[in-house]
């Protein structure tokens, strides 16, 4: 983990390559991210390493609690990868401001809130407290695209 960068642009502490994954590829005709002047928003992003879905399923059936934060904390990380890619690196992230995390949960789940919790705490891992924390939203949802069980939606200011 890194330390908590400082307001000042020109300080912020950049996460290593290692610490996320590499940046995602569009699994459809859309982009991964785009930006306007101020402004980055990225696709929705699912628990993928390398093209390869990770956690495939629905929480509270075939996947649990924990494994559905661990899904969301990838997710996110290939958000901010994405926007990383497209801005030149993490240092040129200003703040995350909203994300929504879509949870595929069976009928009668009410922990979603839980599950996104994994991508809140991999955002502030990832960015420090200062550029990582959001406001957010976590729906509940029928299926996602390729049966996954999380999909991750990021908006920062530039």
């Amino acid at each position: 983990m890194w330390l908590l960068p400082s307001d000042q642009p020109s300080s912020r502490s950049v996460p290593s390559t290692g610490d996320l994954p590499g940046p995602p590829r569009a699994q459809g005709a859309y982009r991964t991210a785009t930006a306007t002047d101020h402004l980055v928003m990225t696709a929705g992003m699912t628990p993928r390493v390398d093209g390869v879905l990770r956690h495939a399923g629905r929480i509270g059936d075939d996947i649990t609690l924990d494994e559905g934060r661990a899904a969301a904390a990838l997710a996110v990380s290939n958000a901010v990868s994405a926007v990383a890619e497209l801005l030149g690196s993490t240092d040129a992230i200003g703040r995350a401001l909203r994300m929504t995390v879509y949870v595929n949960a069976v009928d009668g789940f009410t922990d979603h809130s839980r599950v996104a919790d994994g991508a809140s705490q991999q955002l502030v891992t990832l960015l420090g407290e200062e550029r990582g924390a959001v406001v957010r939203s976590a729906v509940g949802v029928a299926s996602l695209p390729g049966g996954a069980c999380v999909e991750v939606e990021l908006t920062c200011l530039r």
